[in-house]
């Protein structure tokens, strides 16, 4: 029977055993190339950023690191494909908050955000303003509201890029506080939504920040109001929902790397590490300002927190309004 020093002895040799395996094991990373999957096709704003990513941590490690695109099914495909990946480091998912939207929205989903995949870290949050026709008559939120009640069973048409997307989940909460009748058009896509916002066909519309503040250049739309807690620092003069007495609009959405839930610890605190000093790079920096995304390089243990919290509210909207995408 060991002394109690023999057992403090024994405990402590082991912990320095897996302390030394762990900085091994992270010294040793990256030992071949690195896939960095994009849920979704070339050329679009994650994809600028994680070819940015890629090329400033290849530098880092010594090793290639390659992107690739994997679009579908909403970011499932390219999800379930890094969790089926070996759980080394080697396999990154670059992603956004659908990450944990999908399991609440699609019945088909087979995966758990919250088990399946391990966050490394977040690279930034991007809110959204609320957009109305420019060469419309409204220019605040409140007569916005007054509009629709004052159209009542009429109400307002309102649109977004698909049901149970964020700006379609936005519409919803206006409508539903403030108690005015809006009818949800869903579009397929991003340039026709904004083309019938600009025409006036519709009434309004949540855009991403990076897309208000081009449609805000050329004033072919007016901003009332953004997302989030603080306003965007290319829209200065927009305040927020909550300022404007609109609370719950807080949320914005992020953007984040994952990797499979299995992985050493070691190992994703060192591609945490390396991606956060690639992030304070002034290039890099300024790729992110022009997508219109608020650097934070918030790590693992933090972002964790942010995706359990997120995913229990965006649930209780999803719930409340009975949204569900196929």
């Amino acid at each position: 029977m060991m002394s109690k020093a023999q057992r403090i002895f024994s405990a402590s040799f082991a912990g320095l055993c897996f302390l030394s395996t762990s900085l091994a094991t992270a010294q040793a990373f990256p030992s071949k190339v690195v896939t960095l999957v994009v849920p979704y096709q070339a050329g679009g704003s994650l994809d600028v950023i994680a070819r940015s990513i890629a090329n400033k941590v290849s530098k880092t490690w010594g090793q290639p690191v390659v992107v690739e695109n994997r679009p579908g099914a909403n970011g499932m495909i390219a999800t379930q494909s890094v969790i089926k990946a070996p759980a080394d480091g080697h396999t990154i998912l670059y992603h956004i908050t659908g990450i944990i939207q999908n399991p609440l929205l699609y019945k088909s989903v087979s995966y758990e955000p919250l088990v399946d995949v391990a966050p490394v870290i977040q690279i930034g949050g991007q809110a959204m303003g609320l957009a109305v026709p420019g060469k419309g008559t409204i220019t605040s939120l409140d007569q916005l509201v007054q509009d629709g009640k004052a159209k009542a069973a009429k109400g307002h048409t309102y649109g977004s890029v698909g049901v149970g997307h964020t700006g379609h989940i936005w519409s919803e909460l206006l409508a539903s506080e403030k108690k005015f009748q809006a009818t949800h058009a869903a579009y397929k896509g991003t340039p026709a939504l904004v083309i019938d916002v600009v025409a006036d066909r519709i009434d309004w519309a949540f855009l991403s920040s990076a897309e208000a503040v081009v449609r805000v250049s050329d004033n072919s739309v007016k901003i009332l109001a953004v997302t989030g807690t603080d306003r965007v620092k290319q829209l200065p003069g927009v305040p927020t929902m909550r300022e404007l007495g609109y609370p719950g609009f807080e949320m914005v959405g992020w953007h984040g790397l994952f990797v499979p839930a299995a992985t050493p610890k070691a190992v994703v605190l060192k591609i945490e590490n390396d991606v956060r000093a690639a992030l304070a790079d002034s290039e890099l920096q300024k790729v992110l300002e022009t997508q219109v995304i608020q650097s934070t390089g918030i790590g693992a243990e933090e972002f964790s927190k942010v995706m359990r919290n997120d995913q229990a509210r965006w649930a209780m909207l999803i719930e409340r309004f009975n949204l569900q995408a196929e």
